[in-house]
């Protein structure tokens, strides 16, 4: 099974391949804007703004995995919040479906459903307060729209909390 890892050089997408590096039936690719200091060789450079770079590197999979998204507190201007989150999932899944690939792990954030919630969950309303927040809903609502017409892909959304560990950059 071939696997895009979509934004895997940060923290999380390192775990992520090395937990599945050791499985020989996998064949594994990092596409990022930056190179992966733990596994260069996996890393094809590319941002999810150029989908025709995107298309090219998804040819070949079974799987994306999308990590990419602006997720600092101080990115600026705000508006990449969108232009990663929002428009990067758009030209994913547009890159994807001209690839025939139809299956996708989105990891979004349980910063949609905003401060102090108890022990959310996907019957929580949307109510993000940072664009962090906004922009993933937004995203998580165009893949919503998208499934509307490809009900015959396989979606997988993960909203994980706050993640800290090595490397993390704040």
């Amino acid at each position: 099974m071939n696997i895009a890892i979509v934004g895997g050089s940060g923290f999380v997408g390192t775990k992520l391949i090395s937990n599945l590096l050791d499985t020989p039936s996998l064949n594994l690719v990092n596409i990022d804007r930056q190179q992966s200091s733990t596994y260069p060789q996996l890393t094809k450079i590319a941002n999810v703004l150029d989908k025709s770079k995107l298309t090219e590197l998804l040819k070949g999979q079974d799987v994306v995995v999308l990590l990419a998204a602006e997720h600092r507190d101080d990115v600026s201007p705000t508006s990449l919040y969108y232009d990663v989150n929002v428009q990067g999932m758009r030209n994913t899944l547009e890159a994807m479906e001209a690839n025939g690939v139809s299956r996708l792990v989105f990891t979004s954030s349980v910063a949609v459903y905003g401060l102090d919630k108890d022990n959310p969950d996907e019957s929580f309303p949307a109510d993000a307060f940072n664009h962090y927040g906004k922009s993933k809903w937004e995203a998580e609502q165009v893949l919503q729209e998208w499934n509307k017409t490809h009900s015959d892909w396989n979606i997988n959304v993960i909203r994980p909390t706050v993640i800290f560990g090595g490397r993390e950059q704040r």
